[in-house]
């Protein structure tokens, strides 16, 4: 799969790309902030975003999702280093969404993307 990388943390990327790498997919694009990431989303047409909640700028990443969630349907990963219970809560997440706490494991993406897919 062709998959947008929607963080700001260098660290966290790395293990992303090469997580992804292991997993037989690759990363298209990388953006830090929810503008950045509408606008690729348009122009590279990602099979999945993995967004990390808090970006640079002024949107963030929930913001950004909800923004592109309402032109595509675009599977979407919400990066945290919050647990589940917190984020729904206090930033209204969808009950349904899928998060993934950092720090990034191989078999806790590998979960993650099989949830957002079936």
């Amino acid at each position: 799969m062709d998959i947008l990388i929607v963080e700001n943390k260098d660290n966290i990327i790395s293990d992303i790309k090469a997580i992804l790498q292991v997993l037989g997919h690759r990363m298209v694009g990388l953006a830090s902030t929810g503008k950045e990431a509408i606008k690729l989303v348009g122009d590279l047409d990602p099979d999945m975003i993995l967004i990390n909640i808090k970006l640079d700028g002024e949107m963030s990443g929930v913001e950004a999702a909800r923004v592109i969630s309402s032109y595509y349907k675009i599977p979407i990963i919400f990066i945290t280093a919050f647990t589940k219970n917190c984020l729904t809560k206090s930033l209204q997440l969808p009950e349904d969404a899928v998060t993934i706490s950092e720090p990034i494991r191989k078999e806790h993406l590998e979960y993650c993307i099989s949830r957002v897919l079936g």
